[in-house]
């Protein structure tokens, strides 16, 4: 045969019969057991040792609050940061921003005032959780806390997408993530019920688009925080 020629022939093997029925019989099994454990592969409860800060993203509802809560005390944490952006549920919304409402709600369960530390998020066009994490580096920074370990606690199916967003904002700190349980489905039964079966799959389309599709900028950039490409001056374009 030349070696210019453009084709070749290959032996190629083929399953039989009863071989590709075993191999669509384990696809098959494999995807129904992934799909089965999707909410608990989103939901991590994987914290780290340092037990300085506890980040509470303030969006939770007062039952994933007051878990955060307990656990703050139980594990003896130094201090709780509370995150959060603008409050948009109410018109006329008493605390201006989640941070601020849930800081108020730990408050009002017995937390110690100088234990409380809450960092609002502005509005931005940026990833929310994301620029949250952006915000409370920057305060960590400010105050030169030098920390290599963070720990952040946040609702459930949202965990996995929580860490992988503040892992991105501090490159050089290890994440650890705590998730609270799910109020209205279950993790190992999350299709039988709407609230699950929305909540996962929305959850699942945002670890999908965080992991092919957001840039997050680069650190201390006006993108980084805004999501929005400074325009130049027209004075700087003559």
């Amino acid at each position: 045969m030349s070696k210019f020629a453009l084709f070749r022939k290959r032996l190629v093997c083929f399953p039989t019969l009863w071989g590709g029925l075993l191999i669509i019989m384990v696809l098959t099994a494999s995807s129904v057991f992934l799909i089965r454990q999707l909410a608990t592969i989103l939901a991590p409860t994987e914290p780290v040792s340092d037990r300085t800060y506890l980040v509470v993203e303030g969006w939770q509802d007062e039952d994933s609050l007051l878990a955060a809560l307990a656990l703050f005390n139980a594990e003896n944490y130094r201090y709780m940061i509370t995150t959060g952006g603008p409050n948009t549920r109410f018109l006329n919304p008493v605390h201006a921003s989640y941070a601020e409402q849930a800081g108020a709600f730990m408050l009002q369960q017995g937390l110690d005032p100088e234990k409380l530390i809450m960092i609002p998020t502005p509005e931005s066009a940026q990833e929310r959780t994301y620029l949250s994490a952006v915000m409370v580096r920057d305060w960590l920074e400010l105050k030169g806390a030098g920390l290599s370990e963070l720990n952040v606690h946040t609702s459930d199916v949202h965990a996995r997408r929580t860490r992988s967003l503040y892992q991105a904002a501090f490159p050089d700190v290890r994440i650890g993530i705590y998730a609270a349980a799910p109020h209205r489905f279950q993790l190992d039964k999350w299709w039988k019920t709407s609230d699950g079966a929305k909540t996962v799959i929305t959850e699942l389309i945002g670890n999908v688009w965080v992991a092919c599709c957001f840039y997050p900028g680069e650190p201390g950039s006006h993108y980084e925080k805004w999501a929005i490409e400074k325009s130049t001056p027209a004075s700087d374009l003559r």
